[in-house]
């Protein structure tokens, strides 16, 4: 408690017994000489450890997230490659004229003559192949493509065997349209052609 007068520690009084002087009500404050030192108290009692709690559930190793990652960023890129070269084959054909597309392929007449192994490096160089009509609905496209009284090389060709006529990956043709009594399998007559009836004939590549 504050006293409310003001008083001064005398010789051998409370001061000197290591007690606080009383303090004045304006604030200023007399102290005594500082006492002896008391007894030191007792040791600091430490708590005993709880009980060991239950085992969190195990948490995923950061390599094995970083490789799941990388794996789905290395499948999206592959992705977006096979996009990427599709649409260039897209853009490459409509850079040309004369296109008639059914199903998923897309047929294109470049409107030149020219030969066989030349229109397949052409092809080729497009990302393409020479066509090959595999059903009658394919054949019918194509054949609106041709210029009147002219033929078209196909993508059917007896070069390799020199007596059976394949598709140039050497699959057997499932579908055909030739003329009659064709093919005659006549000396160097290895390539066919569509003519602007739609039927096959067989000619020198």
């Amino acid at each position: 408690m504050v006293s409310e007068t003001t008083a001064e520690a005398l010789p051998g009084t409370e001061a000197q017994q290591g007690f606080p002087a009383h303090e004045c009500c304006a604030g200023e404050e007399l102290r005594g000489l500082q006492g002896f030192p008391g007894k030191a108290g007792p040791p600091e009692i430490k708590d005993d450890l709880g009980s060991q709690g239950e085992k969190g559930e195990k948490g995923e190793r950061g390599i094995l997230v970083a490789n799941d990652l990388h794996r789905q960023v290395t499948a999206l890129e592959r992705k977006v490659q096979v996009l990427e070269a599709e649409l260039n084959r897209y853009k490459k054909a409509l850079i040309l004229k004369n296109i008639k597309s059914i199903g998923k392929k897309i047929f294109v007449s470049t409107e030149k003559e020219d030969t066989f192994d030349n229109g397949k490096f052409f092809c080729a160089k497009a990302g393409s192949a020479f066509a090959s009509p595999r059903k009658e609905a394919e054949n019918t496209t194509l054949k609106d493509l041709i210029t009147p009284s002219k033929q078209a090389y196909m993508g059917i060709s007896a070069e390799q065997t020199k007596s059976t006529f394949m598709y140039l990956n050497e699959e057997a043709v499932t579908y055909r349209n030739w003329n009659a009594g064709e093919p005659n399998n006549l000396k160097n007559e290895d390539c066919a052609v569509m003519q602007d009836s739609g039927k096959w004939n067989e000619v020198d590549c």
